[in-house]
């Protein structure tokens, strides 16, 4: 049997793992380019409440955009929570909330819809651009009664956007429960509120 001198299988073995190396880098790059960022946001008062407007940049993974194109509906959840910073105990949480939007796509008619679960507004798009922006988008929102807040105090609110993956349909959930093409989400975003 004629084997390989041992400087060919050396050669072979490093340029193996030379390859797998690859390989796993541009694995967490692939999967971590997928996901949400802030790309605006502010905070309105009026006499009794403080408001948030946001805006997310999405950028959707391989798998979550076929299963989009192939009709399944995707569900994105804006957490939302108001804490009070204490110095020797865990922060007080004075309100915590999610505003949940749903996109979807027909491809017969080729539109977008995306329903506001909370008010039950459904709007359709044409152009997928303008869709993914309203879906990541909150308006006027409602955040804390003012009254909720001592004055001299400090407070935090907290933002983050996600995928929500225990909304897909059972065998998709299955699947992104495995696999890091749907682990989309945001870092926490936080911006001081004054008491």
């Amino acid at each position: 049997m004629n084997r390989p001198p041992p400087h060919a299988r050396s050669y072979a073995n490093r340029l193996s793992a030379a390859l797998l190396m690859a390989m796993l880098m541009w694995l967490p790059a692939a999967a971590h380019s997928a996901g949400f960022s802030l790309a605006g946001s502010d905070l309105r008062n009026d006499d009794t409440h403080t408001y948030l407007n946001a805006r997310f940049d999405v950028a959707l993974s391989r798998e979550a955009e076929e299963a989009l194109q192939s009709g399944v509906p995707l569900q994105l959840e804006l957490q939302i929570r108001v804490t009070q910073p204490r110095r020797w105990w865990w922060d007080a949480e004075l309100a915590e909330f999610s505003v949940r939007t749903e996109l979807l796509y027909h491809a017969l008619s080729r539109r977008y819809v995306v329903l506001n679960h909370e008010t039950g507004e459904r709007r359709t798009f044409f152009r997928r651009d303008a869709a993914l922006n309203a879906w990541a988008s909150v308006a006027s929102r409602k955040v804390i009664a003012h009254e909720q807040l001592e004055s001299g105090e400090r407070y935090v609110l907290h933002l983050r956007a996600r995928l929500d993956t225990d909304r897909l349909p059972h065998p998709l959930r299955t699947v992104a429960l495995v696999s890091p093409e749907w682990r989309l989400v945001s870092e926490w975003y936080t911006w001081p509120l004054p008491g």
